[in-house]
């Protein structure tokens, strides 16, 4: 990731996380008015299958979730050796967004559950991954806690470039 400024790469960081999460909100929105206010027949029928693929869909994103927060963590400290804070900035601002777009899988997938399945229950799955996505929202304090930054670069990040103009 390419920024010229500590002000810039949050900004960059921030309007790439906007966008990404606005795809599955926009599907989820579409495809619950479209159960809600059509009535359609879901793609998938059967309790015993539904219920497999609620369980399925729950599994895989916690599984994917999880993964993705640890290898994030193993690889940013990793990044944190490294010396520079640019540097430091442009390798975890990548991971980042990896983790980002890991989200943006997920939260992806279910709208996709609900249109296949036309169980509201993906409403709450996807409002819990929505959730999950503005807790892991990349601040600059859990930027510098992740690179474990200390003076100057903490004080650099915490103040997004404004600390020693």
């Amino acid at each position: 990731m390419k920024f010229n400024s500590v002000k810039d790469f949050f900004y960059r960081l921030n309007n790439t996380g906007y966008q990404l999460m606005m795809i599955p909100l926009i599907l989820f929105i579409y495809f619950y008015a479209q159960s809600y206010f059509f009535i359609g027949q879901p793609w998938i029928e059967g309790e015993d299958i539904i219920t497999y693929i609620m369980v399925g869909l729950g599994v895989i994103a916690l599984v994917i979730l999880t993964t993705v927060q640890i290898q994030t963590e193993r690889k940013a400290r990793t990044v944190a050796t490294l010396i520079g804070l640019g540097i430091k900035l442009e390798k975890v601002g990548s991971l980042l967004l990896k983790k980002m777009v890991w989200q943006f899988v997920v939260a992806t997938l279910m709208p996709l559950g609900l249109v296949a399945t036309g169980n509201q229950i993906f409403s709450i799955f996807f409002g819990l991954t929505l959730a999950w996505y503005f807790v892991q929202w990349p601040t600059p304090e859990k930027v510098s806690k992740l690179l474990h930054l200390r003076g100057d670069e903490k004080e650099m990040v915490l103040s997004r470039g404004e600390a020693f103009k």
